[in-house]
């Protein structure tokens, strides 16, 4: 170890000039930084029904939509100024590139044409009578495919529907899109004031996070590098040694994003806030180690030399620390969400560069720096805050060490308890900044608008024209039956009740006529009758392949909880099995694969969890060489993250799945404190200290670092609430009180379970 760090002091010139070399090569990538915005990166891969959507959507191109929601101020759609607005966005809708038709309440598409509200066009000059609008309102009510699905219940909210004549846009499509539609509502509501309008589509969904991915990192970054800077400036009385801290901070952060760009990867929603989480690394790593270099300066060391005795001393809890923190960050590569596997990556990759960074280039600027530079010298860096804090947590430890394990026993057990309270529940509206208008389309729809809970199947025959022939619609129509038997279920729509529709149609709607046709011939007759007619929006397309050889079967549900999906899903599996065992079920619906990342992200996180904890054990105890320490440290590991998610259990009791893997890395995070009081505890113990004297000198050395790191990982993660999403401001409630209490129990608790069970006169190493 002492070659190590001579080497690191002897030749800091070189290797700070290495390191701005290698961060020059890297940064250089930076202008080419990507952001994929799109759902599709929150979705596990291994999941087999994601490849059977994919197979849906190939043999069913769905053409983009984009939805209009019209809000009045009057609570009533059924007034002359919500009328003429939708008259107006009728007439203007073309002016977004690439729209071809548009569906409202007064012109739509039904499965047999088009249809008009009115018998004339609405214009500035129509004048509508008290009983207009009331036949309007009845002719709405009658038609279930305008009060299911354009009209909120109280008649307060209307939407409309944009089609495109394309199936998927490319970026340059998608701004263009986004802005044409967004200047259209902004003339829309200048000419019709009474009248809110709010829009959504994909195009403005993945803009949205993309603008709020832009903002974050401009704004709360620097933010947070501010900040760090400002509590060491202030912990050391030195804005050169905070200077430096932040000169390897903005290293750190350069390499960790032009490593990410060089690799051909794409900041998502979630590995986006990666920067943020390396730039507390990074600071907490210099904290340690300016630490000790001032304590040894008030030792009457020279600065080479006080720099060299820090070195040695933090060289393994920092490099334990940092083995630690990849593992855990690592770990969750465990699960199948490039999402997340992507953000514990980009940590892991940004751990790496701060530790390198730590030693190659902050002795440098440290030492280039003149005595009058390093700031007021007294005891432990001179925050009387800190000294105070010591002291407490000292006499706490000596005076009520056995309390301090019951208490925090107890409360870990109940919390432990409490934790399984929590269920998880993912909402792609949390990734929508709360700032955007599309968030505010999301709440006025889903407040006044109970659309129920889409579901798509696909029904696949081995033979081509299967699904025309008589036995397998009857077939089908025994299964739909089935279907809206459940309680879940609202409506079942397919192939079978165009059939049965054009039936009755071509027998002069005789209701008896309301059934499948007994031949093959018919069923044929039938469906070319229709496609004579069809609608545009309503093509056969949309229900059947080309050959007939997979048909849709679409499923709306009042099911709200991604459990009862999952559930629900499960039960049709099996009725399927046993109604139709010569077909093949596929699964088409986002929404279904959505609600099984959930379950799945659970499960892998959780295994993450275990993984991360047996190998940053097996770490520890590598590093300690000891098997009793190793094992004796975990428990203040644990404790922050059950005591934090069984409060949560307790009091809210639903998380976001990507917020669970705030549990498996939050080990990684916080097992840093307890490493250095462990390392610097054991290296007394060896020098042949008594327990107590052994914890007094730990707490003493290590602990003014500790609380200054801590601070800096709190207050930076507290920048997070203000962060664009909701995703983020909750990751940020629950992981500020984690690394706080892991504080609190490494200066209280650990020291205690130390005395308790460290009883031996010395302890070799």
């Amino acid at each position: 170890m002492l070659a190590a760090v001579t080497f690191l002091i002897h030749r800091r010139g070189a290797l700070l000039a290495l390191s701005l070399v290698l961060t020059v090569l890297l940064g250089l990538a930076i202008p080419r930084a990507g952001f994929d915005t799109s759902l599709g990166v929150l979705l596990t891969k291994s999941d087999p029904y994601l490849q059977q959507r994919d197979q849906m959507a190939e043999s069913f191109p769905a053409p983009v939509e984009i939805s209009f929601a019209l809000l009045p101020d009057s609570k009533n759609v059924f007034e002359r100024e919500t009328l003429l607005a939708l008259a107006d966005l009728n007439r203007e809708f073309r002016s977004i590139p690439l729209a071809i038709s548009l569906n409202s309440l007064l012109e739509w598409q039904s499965p047999f044409g088009d249809q008009s509200l009115f018998q004339s066009t609405v214009t500035e000059r129509t004048q509508f009578t008290e009983q207009d609008l009331l036949d309007a309102k009845q002719r709405v009510l009658a038609d279930p495919f305008l009060s299911a699905g354009y009209v909120a219940p109280a008649f307060d909210l209307t939407l409309a529907s944009v089609r495109l004549r394309v199936t998927s846009i490319n970026s340059q499509q998608s701004r263009e899109i986004v802005q044409a539609s967004n200047a259209l509502i902004q003339s829309l509501h200048e000419r019709h004031p009474g009248v809110q309008f709010y829009v959504s589509s994909e195009a403005h969904y993945e803009q949205s996070n993309r603008n709020a991915m832009i903002s974050d990192l401009s704004f709360l970054l620097p933010l947070v590098l501010l900040l760090c800077t400002a509590i060491i400036c202030f912990s050391f009385r030195s804005l050169a040694l905070g200077i430096c801290i932040l000169g390897v901070a903005l290293l750190t952060v350069l390499m960790t994003i032009g490593a990410l760009t060089w690799a051909g990867q794409d900041f998502n929603t979630i590995s986006v806030m990666a920067p943020l989480v390396v730039v507390t690394i990074a600071v907490a790593n210099s904290v340690h180690i300016i630490s000790i270099f001032r304590q040894s300066l008030q030792q009457g060391l020279a600065p080479p030399d006080a720099m060299l005795q820090s070195l040695q001393s933090n060289l393994r809890p920092i490099s334990l620390a940092t083995i630690t923190t990849l593992i855990g960050f690592g770990s969750l590569n465990f699960a199948s969400s490039p999402a997340i596997s992507s953000f514990g990556t980009v940590v892991a990759i940004g751990v790496a560069f701060a530790y390198f960074l730590t030693l190659c280039v902050l002795p440098a600027l440290v030492l280039l720096l003149p005595a009058t530079l390093l700031g007021k010298l007294g005891p432990n860096g001179g925050v009387a805050i800190i000294n105070a804090s010591i002291r407490i947590a000292k006499s706490l430890v000596a005076k009520h060490g056995s309390a301090l394990l019951l208490v925090f026993g107890t409360l870990g057990a109940l919390s432990l308890g409490f934790s399984f309270l929590n269920s998880t529940d993912f909402d792609r509206a949390s990734f929508i900044s709360e700032d955007s208008p599309l968030h505010d389309y999301y709440a006025v729809v889903s407040e006044r608008m109970d659309r129920g809970t889409p579901l798509s199947y696909g029904i696949e025959l081995a033979t081509p024209m299967g699904s025309i022939e008589p036995d397998f619609l009857q077939q089908l129509d025994g299964f739909a039956q089935w279907l809206r038997e459940q309680e879940q279920v609202l409506g079942v729509a397919s192939l079978v009740e165009v059939v049965k529709t054009v039936n009755q149609v071509m027998n002069e709607n005789d209701a008896a006529f309301y059934r499948i046709p007994d031949t093959l011939a018919e069923v044929e007759e039938a469906l070319f009758n229709y496609s004579v007619a069809q609608a545009r929006d309503f093509n056969l397309d949309t229900l059947a392949n080309e050959d007939f050889s997979l048909v849709r079967v679409f499923v709306t549900t009042n099911t709200q909880s991604n459990q009862a999906i999952i559930e629900l899903s499960e039960r049709i599996d099996q009725e399927f099995t046993r109604q139709m065992p010569g077909a093949k079920l596929l699964h088409g619906s986002s929404t279904l694969l959505f609600a099984r990342m959930d379950k799945a992200v659970t499960v892998e996180l959780l295994q993450s969890y275990a993984f991360s904890l047996l190998m940053i054990t097996l770490t520890v105890i590598i590093g300690m060489r000891s098997v009793y320490y190793g094992l004796l440290s975990m428990l203040p590991n644990l404790l922050p993250a059950v005591l934090v998610f069984g409060v949560w259990g307790l009091l809210v009791g639903r998380i976001d799945p990507f917020v669970m893997m705030l549990f498996s890395i939050s080990i990684g995070l916080v097992v840093d404190d307890t490493v250095h009081v462990l390392s610097t505890y054991q290296t007394n113990r060896a020098a042949g200290l008594m327990p107590a004297a052994a914890i007094d000198r730990a707490m003493d050395k290590a602990g003014p670092a500790m609380i200054i790191t801590t601070a800096v990982l709190a207050l930076g993660t507290c920048v997070l609430i203000g962060a664009s999403t909701l995703y983020f401001q909750q990751a940020a409630t629950l992981l500020v009180p984690i690394v706080v209490i892991a504080l609190v129990l490494d200066l209280t608790f650990f020291p205690a379970l130390l005395l308790r069970f460290d009883r031996k006169p010395s302890v070799a190493t």
